[in-house]
């Protein structure tokens, strides 16, 4: 199946001639370049059209002579159909490039030689082509300046925050922003959550949350929780569906009607930092700060709320299906620590020493059968039942981890440029 997306893009070479003789010579100036743009997105495999033109500058007294043009998949692996060919002035010459499985990022050269067999120059168009089961990266707009994402299986849906607000389009690395005028009143997206029943909330560089409940088609803007502050908020949803909102100096604040009114929660959690929330099947509530050792636990349905110790320098928490406490710390590395029994103990389970540290945000997800931790400086580790664990990927490099509704794995680095995707051919998927 042919792919072709034809966007104008001329890449020129200049060359004069010395001593001009209208019966033998070239042209005064020429120049030639790829019709098709670059960073075309496609599967690797698939074949995309790519089209040489060649253009002169012209006088009467001037004749323009044939080039030979011979194409190759520089990068990548590929192959071209049509290897070398003579092109006219004025005239367009078409290879169909396959592209290859050998790397991402794909390159397809041009060079092109006077009739006496000269080198005169080249011209280049780049691809991606996505492979199953390899880790590839981009490092292009939009996904490159990935901050968040939320995805719903059942609606086929997968929306992402990159410096705008965008919906996964028919293949996990093609990408449409969302166009609605309530951003431009309210903000563009910072945070991007979504609840069990498929509604989404956003956080606003603004102060503001918005809420979707038709899978991000039209918006609404919710109660203010902060209503005297014009800047960030953060947003959290538990998985009992109730919404959170964090600001910086600012307590704590929960809403139990999906934004429209906001109760204040007691006790220090206002002064831990932007936190996880977790409704454990005794009804009691789990909070667990970015600061460090902030694991709070509260048996009144968030009224007052009692510090429990943790082990080592607690930066991370996360509840597992049968109420498992799992607390990452700081310690001798990134330790990870187990409770079985509402954190009175803590058992210590895997340890792995990262190359630096930084607050964790997008650390547990869950593919097929497994749980898949990603520790920041350090890689993504894979774990069936949060006690043994092994690693999946280590790349220092790191910071959060997200997957699709179709479940690709897609990694942010921590230079803010580049993430990598991984599209799995098991789909024995879902979200735990």
């Amino acid at each position: 199946m042919k792919n072709q997306y034809i966007i104008p893009l001329i890449i020129t070479a200049m060359l004069s001639s010395c001593s001009p003789d209208p019966s033998t010579d070239l042209l005064a100036s020429y120049g030639f370049g790829f019709l098709e743009g670059n960073e075309e997105r496609l599967l690797a495999g698939e074949t995309s059209g790519s089209t040489l033109n060649y253009y002169v500058y012209t006088d009467e007294y001037s004749r323009a002579d044939s080039l030979m043009v011979v194409f190759e998949a520089l990068t990548g692996g590929g192959s071209v159909t049509q290897e070398n060919d003579y092109i006219l002035p004025g005239d367009t010459l078409e290879a169909q490039w396959q592209l290859g499985s050998d790397e991402v990022k794909q390159v397809l050269e041009a060079s092109v030689y006077d009739r006496q067999g000269n080198h005169l120059s080249f011209a280049r168009r780049s691809a991606y082509g996505f492979r199953e089961n390899e880790w590839d990266a981009i490092n292009i707009f939009p996904d490159g300046n990935m901050r968040d994402m939320v995805a719903d299986t059942a609606a086929g849906m997968t929306l992402m925050i990159s410096n705008m607000f965008y919906r996964q389009g028919e293949r996990y690395f093609l990408w449409r922003q969302v166009i609605d005028p309530i951003f431009a009143a309210a903000g563009m997206p910072i945070t991007v959550e979504i609840d069990s029943d498929g509604v989404v909330y956003v956080s606003t560089w603004t102060g503001e949350v918005l809420s979707s409940n038709d899978h991000g088609q039209s918006w609404t803007t919710c109660t203010k929780p902060y209503p005297e502050r014009y800047q960030y908020v953060y947003n959290y949803v538990a998985n009992d569906n109730s919404l959170w909102s964090f600001a910086p100096g600012y307590p704590v604040k929960r809403s139990l009607d999906g934004g429209d009114t906001w109760n204040e929660m007691d006790g220090d959690l206002g002064d831990v930092g932007f936190g996880d929330v977790f409704r454990l099947d005794n009804g009691n509530l789990v909070y667990h700060g970015s600061d460090c050792c902030s694991l709070y636990m509260s048996d009144d349905d968030g009224q007052s709320w009692t510090n429990i110790p943790t082990p080592g320098y607690s930066v991370k928490l996360f509840v597992g299906e049968n109420d498992e406490l799992i607390i990452v710390t700081q310690e001798s590395g990134m330790s990870i620590y187990h409770s079985d029994d509402y954190g009175t103990t803590f058992t210590l389970v895997h340890r792995v020493m990262p190359q630096f540290g930084t607050v964790m945000h997008n650390t547990f997800t869950a593919y097929g059968d497994f749980y898949y931790v990603l520790i920041p400086g350090f890689g993504i580790l894979k774990t069936y039942d949060l006690q043994e664990y092994e690693n999946y990927w280590v790349n220092t490099n790191l910071m959060d981890l997200f997957i699709d509704h179709n479940g690709v794995l897609i990694a942010k680095d921590h230079d803010y440029e580049t993430v990598y995707y991984r599209n799995n051919t098991d789909r024995n998927f879902y979200f735990r």
